[in-house]
This record gives structure tokens, sequence and C-alpha cells, in this order.
């Protein structure tokens, strides 16, 4: 299954769930298994200017999730 199946099953998943304490739980697990990173003030200008862009034009670019899977086959 490739990454982008799986993150909307996972997607799916939490939709379908009603318990608070079970997205909560996940919401304190996932920290720990995932490397947090801070940006810096560019790169943070970077995505603002790109958002910007986005919102201007939502049609211009491609699928992010295809873009993510074809690097990781590289």
């Amino acid at each position: 299954m490739s990454v982008q199946s799986e993150k909307y099953f996972l997607m799916d998943l939490l939709q379908s769930i009603n318990d608070a304490s079970v997205i909560q739980k996940v919401k304190d697990f996932l920290p720990h298994e995932i490397d947090v990173v801070t940006l810096t003030e560019n790169q943070k200008k970077e995505l603002d200017t790109r958002l910007a862009e986005h919102h201007e034009n939502p049609n211009s670019a491609g699928d992010a999730f295809e873009f993510l899977d074809s690097l990781k086959s590289k």
C-alpha cells in the first residue's frame, strides 16, 4: 500500500472515531514518534508566500501526496 493510501486510510479511520479520549491518545502518542521540526522565519515566510499563491490559483499545483510518494520512490 502506498504512503498516500495509508494516510487516507488513517484519516478515514480517525474521522469515524466518536470517542474524544481515543483521539487524545493518538495526539499524545504522535509527538513521541515524530521528530518535531521548528521552522525558521525565512521558512515560515516562504510557506506563507506559497499558501497565498495557492489561494490565488488553487488548481495550479499537483497532488501533494503523489509528489511525496514520487520522492520516496527515488
